[in-house]
């Protein structure tokens, strides 16, 4: 009698008996209960008890008991996560408004535009204040900062101290510059690893197959480098380094100073430097679809944007990947924003979103529904630039939780950027559909917030495309400037 069901009996648990169930039509009068009909509802209502009791001790399960507690950290993390703490209204709004207030409209020139060619991509030593630069489609030169008495800046073992300060930008334009390397196709990325010294380029690949180039300028000199060139790969669309902040974390092993992540066509590779200055690639990832983007979202976690609009995280620590977001058009760009939930991306047809992984599902009753981004580009001069969403369903795509101006219809290569200090997201616009080339945008309210403009409204000249934009630290107060490719050369919108 331990309740078993057996076919053709019911068992009552307040008299611990099996009963036989009686059809319908064979129930003495006035009615039996443990007719057919009867059982049924009693095995319903049973259901029904048993339901509740396990939501019930689900929700007692998932239920985090707030207790108190002195650590203000820790009460501070909390609230954070269960989203209790709201930013307060001159956080969100005044204090973005008022850093952008301040960046000049007309910018101030860092770098002319060079006789024999423009100039792409460009990064900088934070250090030194040493700039690298991208001639053309595939030379990468350097150019040191001048000192007052005309004599170039040490290459190492360089104190500043306040002198950064006391020479203007433009002191740039009177050093000759150093050409590093010329590769043997157009170059996708440039990447400068302050914490060793290292400068990482990769390049598109053509007629010759695309390479990872990895040097060190200062101590090995121009033309000195190694280079990798990955198997089965047709193109390298782009590379990231870990940034500087994360270097000194307890999650990185100590013996390794320096990691790049490279989306190299349909896989993930992932380059490691020790402490002896070798490195050491693997292939960590392989896609359905090509790899565009990638960045670091902490020490130990890679992001990565797909061409069919896929955006998954790479550990690794444990060598797992999973499939998180899904952007409805091919990914640009990402960054990640002032949490490492909340990643940035953009991507072609004019979308610019910010997500947040922990509500990666789409709900239909929102305001990014499907509808929203069929109505994207209303424009008529729009229609032969459409592309049709990834995956045109209910569930397909995930639900960002803002949404920013954009013009970008169809092009890779526009840049973007975050500095979640300021909460400004500074993103290039395709100048031939928009008279602003940079917009500036409040990375908590999704208000542009600045527009930055060719004094010839719109040019739809290679030179006006802003490929590379960086939000630098000009000295150690923390002025921060936007840095941009700029008419072929580089410019800086201060302060």
């Amino acid at each position: 009698m331990d309740g078993r069901e057996i076919p053709g009996f019911y068992f009552d648990k307040e008299k611990k008996k099996y009963f036989k169930i009686q059809n319908p039509h064979t129930v003495p009068p006035p009615g039996s209960k443990y007719s057919l009909e009867n059982v049924r509802k009693e095995q319903k209502k049973e259901k029904a008890l048993k339901d509740e009791a396990a939501r019930l001790s689900k929700c007692r399960k998932e239920t985090v008991v707030r207790k108190y507690s002195r650590d203000f950290l820790t009460r501070a993390s909390l609230d954070r996560e269960i989203g209790c703490r709201r930013r307060s209204y001159y956080l969100q709004n005044v204090w973005p408004d008022a850093c952008a207030s301040g960046l000049q409209h007309r910018p101030q020139k860092v770098v002319e535009r060079p006789e024999e060619a423009s100039i792409r991509l460009f990064d900088r030593d934070p250090a030194t204040k040493t700039l690298y630069a991208v001639y053309g489609e595939n030379r990468i030169k350097r150019r040191r900062l001048n000192t007052p008495d005309g004599v170039p800046l040490p290459s190492v073992d360089l104190d500043l101290g306040d002198y950064g300060d006391a020479v203007p930008l433009n002191e740039y334009s009177f050093e000759p510059w150093d050409e590093l390397a010329r590769l043997t196709s157009p170059i996708s990325s440039l990447n400068y690893l302050p914490a060793s010294g290292a400068l990482a380029a990769t390049t598109y690949g053509s007629d010759r197959p695309p390479v990872v180039y990895l040097s060190d300028p200062d101590r090995d000199g121009p033309y000195v480098n190694q280079q990798f060139t990955p198997k089965s790969c047709t193109a390298i669309w782009g590379a990231a380094s870990r940034p500087e902040t994360f270097a000194h974390s307890d999650t990185v092993p100590a013996t390794q100073t320096e990691s790049l992540a490279v989306a190299a066509s349909h896989s993930l590779l992932l380059f490691t430097r020790s402490p002896s200055g070798s490195w050491d690639s693997s292939t960590v990832l392989h896609s359905d679809a090509d790899i565009l983007a990638v960045d670091w979202l902490n020490p130990a976690t890679i992001v990565l944007g797909c061409r069919d609009g896929k955006i998954r995280l790479y550990d690794t620590r444990s060598n797992g990947s999973s499939h998180i977001l899904t952007h409805p058009y091919p990914v640009s760009r990402l960054r990640r924003a002032d949490d490492l939930t909340r990643i940035l991306c953009a991507g072609l047809q004019d979308s610019l979103f910010l997500y947040d992984i922990r509500f990666s599902r789409n709900k239909g009753n929102q305001h990014y529904s499907e509808q929203y981004f069929q109505s994207l580009n209303p424009e008529i001069r729009y229609s032969r630039k459409r592309r049709r969403l990834n995956r045109i369903t209910s569930k397909g795509w995930s639900q960002p939780i803002l949404s920013f101006q954009q013009s970008n219809p169809d092009d890779l290569e526009l840049d973007m950027d975050v500095d979640p200090r300021l909460g400004l997201i500074a993103a290039a616009q395709d100048p031939s559909t928009s008279s602003a080339v940079v917009r500036v945008h409040n990375m908590w309210t999704g208000k542009t917030v600045k527009e930055f403009r060719h004094d010839g409204g719109k040019d739809k000249s290679a030179e006006s495309r802003i490929r590379c934009l960086k939000f630098m630290e000009g000295n150690e107060f923390g002025d921060i400037s936007l840095w941009a490719t700029w008419n072929g050369g580089i410019a800086r919108f201060g302060w």
